[in-house]
């Protein structure tokens, strides 16, 4: 807020901006309590992009459960000038995405519409994020509008404190490395579905060169030419950097992901080889690195899309297959 004094008995200025945004903040709280039953707590002090932490409530009598969701608030009809389909676009830079993305909780965007009291959210995830360059945008759907209904939605989001360091915890310890190696696979598995709802992935059995193998959906005119992409898991920069050398070598159809387990990658080990099919991502299972876990599949499926047009294209004028 942004004050002027005028002399002894002078006024004191309030921006409308600051009102609007206290009116939000009051009404999202009133609307936790009143609607979903569950506790609001104002994060008053040092404010980097958490406004609020929500605690589910649950059971009758209604007892706290310790699981939070943190929340980003923006109010103001500015915030619903870019409209999108059934919704809006959210528009935001790229250190807010890039710190709620990495905070131990999960968050949510609510955006407040001071003219009609309504309150929309979606939930921050590398599946609702899309980058516009230098910044992104959220779209935030007229369908998830704040209401008693939106327990049942944002429940399951809540997360216990205790979660994510007790998974920590379990990957140091001295358990069979084979263990680590399908825990990796299932959780790398998750949270490809997690960003591509289209996909499958499914576990090899005739290759000892791949952990997985991912399928993506394709249009019906497509399924003749299904879109595989091979997952490799490895531990170190320098083995990814030895099957980029066995591997990039343009003979295979469907193109090889290596996934490095250890985040600091080498300078000397190429993000994105110039000998396709292989490409090459760090990956951490504290999802700090998921932004580039899925920029690589993306380029991976786009190669083997524009793969089979050209083959198609091919085929269409009576060229041999290149």
């Amino acid at each position: 807020m942004t004050a002027k004094h005028q002399g002894c008995g002078g006024s004191v200025r309030v921006q409308r901006t600051h009102q609007v945004e206290r009116a939000g903040v009051s009404w999202i709280e009133h609307l936790v309590s009143a609607e979903l039953g569950w506790l609001f707590r104002p994060q008053d002090v040092a404010d980097f992009g958490i406004d609020a932490q929500l605690e589910v409530v649950d059971g009758e009598p209604a007892e706290a459960t310790g699981r939070l969701i943190g929340v980003q608030i923006k109010s103001g009809s500015s915030h619903f000038k870019v409209s999108a389909e059934s919704g809006w676009w959210f528009v935001c830079d790229a250190d807010h995405v890039s710190y709620w993305l990495g905070h131990s909780l999960p968050v949510l965007v609510m955006l407040y519409e001071p003219e009609s009291k309504r309150v929309y959210w979606q939930h921050v995830s590398n599946r609702t994020v899309v980058s516009t360059g230098k910044g992104a945008k959220i779209h935030v759907p007229k369908s998830q509008e704040l209401t008693a209904e939106s327990a049942q939605a944002l429940s399951p989001l809540a997360r216990s404190q205790a979660e994510v360091p007790a998974v920590g915890e379990w990957l140091i310890e001295d358990v069979d490395q084979r263990q680590r190696e399908v825990f990796h696979e299932l959780l790398l598995s998750a949270r490809l579905h997690a960003m591509f709802p289209d996909c499958g992935v499914i576990r090899h059995e005739w290759t000892e060169r791949a952990n997985m193998t991912v399928h993506f959906a394709k249009p019906e005119v497509d399924r003749f030419f299904p879109i595989v992409v091979d997952i490799v898991i490895v531990a170190s920069a320098l083995r990814a950097a030895l099957l980029v050398a066995q591997f990039g070598v343009g003979q295979r159809y469907a193109p090889i992901v290596v996934v490095v387990m250890d985040p600091e990658r080498p300078d000397g080990l190429p993000s994105n080889p110039s000998r396709p099919p292989v490409f090459v991502t760090a990956w951490s299972t504290d999802g700090k690195n998921d932004a580039s876990l899925r920029s690589t599949f993306e380029s991976a499926r786009t190669w083997v899309t524009d793969r089979s047009n050209q083959i198609r294209r091919d085929e269409w004028h009576g060229a041999p297959e290149r």
